[in-house]
């Protein structure tokens, strides 16, 4: 059984249906459990213990002792669901921190006020679930736009304030106001690399794109890696 059977298979086992806000909840736990996979070692299920753990046996007639079995689901949940909340919101900023830096300020903002969020005893487990899952869709949606917005771009050199250039989660370009100069993002040490004049004009036409001053058109632009000229 594969990874994703076993964590669903985990999940009903952890959290058995007893509500309708507990089903719904499931498939959350499950994409979360992925997340923090690295984390977590999830033993492989056999078909015969998935069925039964998922309750997909139609037709048969339940055992007695689970009808009796005693309703403490809520409270597993209500004990397991933040932590594995905690451990979402911080894989994300993990990956923020680790990733191109597109929109930076306003992706580490929204971690700051989810942060904030788990921390409040007043807000309940429901709220937490819908603005975590919010903002990993906000995240999710930036892998399918073009942008371009103007920011500081920081590196030994100091600061300035240069026209970035983001091509959903493939690519991430500056270019100075003057239109002279264009770099791309490769992380590691130095993160920022410089590109031969040549690219200006294309990463300048992407920039009027991505701002509907220009139709969108077929761009040859590098892209991060070992074959980088």
């Amino acid at each position: 059984m594969n990874l994703l059977e076993s964590i669903r298979v985990a999940v009903a086992r952890r959290f058995p249906v007893r509500s309708a806000a507990v089903g719904r909840v499931r498939p959350f736990l499950a994409s979360v459990l992925l997340v923090i996979g690295s984390s977590l070692s999830l033993p492989a299920v056999s078909p015969a213990a998935d069925r039964a753990a998922s309750g997909d046996c139609a037709g048969k007639e339940r055992q007695p002792e689970a009808l009796d079995r005693p309703a403490s689901a809520p409270v597993v949940f209500e004990s397991a669901v933040p932590a594995l909340l905690h451990a979402a919101v911080a894989a994300l900023k993990q990956g923020i921190e680790n990733g191109p830096p597109f929109s930076l300020t306003e992706r580490k903002r929204r971690i700051a006020q989810l942060e904030k969020l788990l921390g409040e005893p007043n807000v309940d487990v429901a709220e937490k679930y819908r603005r975590v899952l919010e903002v990993y869709r906000m995240e999710l949606e930036y892998g399918k736009t073009v942008e371009a917005y103007r920011d500081l771009l920081r590196t030994d050199e100091g600061e300035r304030l240069v026209d970035f250039l983001s091509i959903g989660r493939l690519a991430l370009y500056y270019q100075t106001l003057d239109g002279r100069e264009s770099g791309i993002w490769r992380g590691g040490e130095k993160p920022w690399r410089s590109l031969p004049p040549e690219y200006n004009r294309a990463i300048a036409l992407g920039l009027r794109a991505a701002c509907k001053l220009e139709p969108p058109r077929l761009l040859s632009l590098p892209l991060p890696g070992p074959r980088l000229p």
